[in-house]
């Protein structure tokens, strides 16, 4: 009998500090999904404020609980010595090491998960699992509405609907922090984490990087779930000083990083997580994006003058229509369409369950508009062979369609019609595979204060992001 090995067990370190309720339901969470057979779950009090009384509602929660163990500081290591004494001095396994945020919730089945995704390729070194607060592993990642935000549920419910849709696992350039398992023969050679991002922020990043400088991969395991709180060990000011200062660092070590990850978003995610949030709606309105490619002399033309009065027209608390101009159209559009969202293309950065165009000829920048925005494309076309691309999920001749119609028709037909996702990945993979995808029309410029904000915060990122920090909690966005 062919007996299928099982993955190296884990030391899951859980370095703490503060916060004893979102504690409190971490530690739940893992009595409830770990092994404890094959698992160990390490927590590590830092000596805190609040250090005597985490230390009591701990040993009481653990008491009896033959996987977990119990350790504190003498005195406050910051967040990065507290992970690598854990790793390096108390934890004496060979064991790989999954870093936990105390302000996470696991779910059933999540370590195996992730094991078995660390362990699917030698090349592997480091995983983390998808969250509802985990930056380029949230779920979804771009919001439909961004004033909704991620909550635990709208997390829960995407993820269930899509988790068999998505791939196993994704390479990306970082694995995030908050729930990052690494191979012990990776910390064992290449060591944990470097001093000098203490107390903390962008220390996992430099990990995977020196890693990937190895020959190592950092990986997303999309069906792995791990609930993130966030930002409650550094607040305010004070983490926007910290995060300005080690990206920078992080930048300067290595220049390729944030190309690394404008690539990853734009170019090499799988479709149905760039649209998960099209895909696996959470509420029921439509979403639809009409993309005007051309205004000559900032007009624009009469067909598409009779397309946005009639969107303006239908547009309701259940069917909202956006418009992507030219930016030397745009004031004039918003003026006269005021119940329509006008974007200027050079800064269109949105999710959108259908777009409508008209186009004899798409543009290189049109494609790149509609393929990184658009889960469905409506095409309005004479010209032949159009309907041949396979781009589009439906090209009309003008002779076909109403103008007047036409945007609720799109809503009733493609608002909430079933995906093809291989006829979805076919048309990213053709359009993506572009060596000239990420230049021009295919990522949003940024405006101009966030790119003074961006080269202030290089020359001096310290003081920039304590004054980040602090217009933040002036304006009430902390």
């Amino acid at each position: 009998m062919h007996v299928i090995p099982l993955e190296p067990p884990v030391t899951v370190v859980v370095p703490v500090y503060g916060d004893l309720p979102s504690l409190t339901a971490c530690v739940e969470s893992l009595k409830a999904n770990i092994d404890q057979s094959r698992h160990h779950v390490l927590l590590m009090n830092d000596s805190g404020p609040d250090a005597d009384e985490i230390e009591t509602a701990l040993l009481a929660l653990i008491a009896g609980q033959p996987g977990f163990s119990y350790e504190r500081n003498l005195r406050n290591l910051g967040f990065v010595g507290n992970c690598n004494r854990a790793a390096l001095e108390i934890d004496q396994t060979d064991n790989d090491i999954l870093l936990l945020n105390s302000d996470t919730m696991t779910t059933p089945g999540f370590l195996e998960e992730l094991s078995g995704v660390l362990h699917a390729s030698p090349e592997h070194g480091a995983v983390c699992a998808r969250s509802n607060n985990a930056t380029i592993a949230s779920l979804p990642f771009k919001l439909r509405d961004p004033a909704v935000g991620r909550s635990i549920e709208r997390t829960a419910q995407a993820h269930e609907q899509l988790k068999d849709s998505l791939p196993r696992f994704s390479i990306s350039p970082v694995a995030m922090g908050f729930c990052i398992l690494m191979r012990r023969e990776l910390i064992r050679e290449h060591g944990l984490f470097d001093e000098v991002f203490a107390p903390g922020y962008g220390e996992e990043n430099d990990f995977c990087l020196r890693i990937g400088q190895a020959g190592f991969s950092s990986v997303i395991a999309h069906r792995a779930l791990v609930f993130h709180v966030g930002a409650r060990s550094f607040v305010g000011a004070r983490r926007e000083a910290l995060r300005s200062s080690h990206e920078k660092i992080l930048v300067t070590r290595y220049p390729f990083y944030p190309a690394a990850v404008q690539r990853y978003l734009h170019q090499e995610r799988d479709p149905v997580d760039v649209f998960a949030d099209a895909m696996a709606p959470g509420d029921d309105v439509v979403r639809a994006l009409i993309d005007i490619d051309e205004a000559p002399g900032g007009r624009i033309d009469p067909w598409h003058e009779q397309l946005l009065d009639a969107a303006t027209a239908l547009a309701s608390d259940t069917a909202t229509f956006s418009v992507s101009v030219p930016d030397r159209a745009a004031a004039s559009t918003a003026r006269r369409y005021p119940r329509l969202h006008v974007a200027r293309q050079s800064q269109l950065d949105g999710l959108w369950d259908v777009a409508i165009a008209r186009a004899e000829s798409p543009t290189a920048g049109q494609l790149a508009r509609l393929n990184r925005t658009s889960l469905r494309w409506v095409l309005v076309s004479g010209a032949a062979g159009m309907n041949e691309t396979g781009f589009a999920d439906l090209v009309l001749g003008p002779a076909e369609v109403s103008v007047a119609d036409l945007p609720g028709q799109v809503v009733d037909r493609f608002g909430r019609s079933a995906v093809n996702i291989d006829g979805l990945r076919r048309r990213w993979l053709a359009l993506t595979s572009d060596p000239d995808y990420l230049s021009g029309a295919s990522a949003p410029r940024e405006r101009r204060r966030v790119r003074l904000m961006r080269r202030a915060e290089r020359v001096a990122p310290g003081p920039v992001g304590l004054a980040k920090g602090l217009a933040k909690r002036v304006l009430g966005r902390e």
